[in-house]
């Protein structure tokens, strides 16, 4: 009896230890971006922490919150970067709103973030690969990495001139233009419509953050067409001037 009590627990101990190892060794696998993150909000590339040297050595991350003042994490947030040799890699917030990579990558990076249909990019491109590094996206500074789902409404005028070049308000004509078809289309397939009513004015309600294509026609005129990003704060009514074919 007691032999086998002693076989027994020798293999429960054994079988423990292998899968409190296994445990161990998924957290530490590189390649497991699933692991629990900590010190959400806090600079990962630091000296002893990820940075060179450092305990696991990250090369991108940061931490996605729901607005620019971090009042809540984002979680389940899409995050693409691409680096100085067209290296990229795709990431997706945890629970605490996190994200971190240990793929080696070469800055600059160019970033964007996606959440439920809505996308917003860095204006410009990155020069280190820690986000939440003081002078970057820290509250106070530059704001914290967000995105919201406070959608907003896109407004608008549009007028017409009888020039075929650029109007000239000094020398034409200019005046509303009502029944013009505006539209934002997303990767070829229109996401948002309106017309103009009697003094040309439009709005296109609740508009998703991202990239769209622009685009106003009106029989007798010239169509209007060009790229335009929808930000999620500070958008500015637009003035579109059609001219006469």
């Amino acid at each position: 009896m007691v032999h086998r009590f002693l076989k027994y627990g020798v293999c429960f101990f054994c079988t423990a230890v292998f899968l409190v190892h296994g445990i161990l060794a998924s957290f530490a696998d590189e390649k497991d971006e699933d692991a629990v993150s900590h010190n959400a909000g806090k600079d990962c590339l630091t000296i002893g922490c990820h940075a060179s040297g450092g305990w696991k050595r990250f090369y991108l991350a940061g931490t996605i919150y729901t607005d620019s003042e971090g009042t809540a994490a984002r979680a389940g947030a899409q995050i693409k970067a691409e680096d100085a040799n067209g290296t990229t890699v795709n990431l997706t917030s945890d629970a605490l709103g996190s994200f971190f990579s240990a793929q080696s990558m070469t800055a600059p990076f160019t970033i964007s973030v996606s959440f439920r249909g809505r996308r917003v990019k860095m204006p410009g491109t990155a020069s280190i690969g820690g986000c939440n590094a003081d002078g970057c996206h820290v509250v106070g500074s530059a704001g914290r990495v967000h995105i919201s789902t406070n959608d907003i409404d896109l407004t608008g005028t549009v007028t017409g001139t009888d020039a075929e070049n650029s109007p000239d308000a000094r020398t034409n004509n200019i005046t509303p233009i009502s029944g013009a078809k505006v539209s934002l289309s997303l990767k070829g397939r229109i996401k948002y419509r309106t017309t103009t009513g009697s003094a040309g004015a439009f709005t296109l309600k609740k508009v998703k953050a991202n990239e769209y294509t622009l685009k106003v026609a009106r029989k007798g005129y010239k169509a209007y067409k060009q790229s335009y990003e929808m930000k999620q704060k500070d958008v500015s009514s637009l003035e579109i001037t059609l001219n006469k074919k």
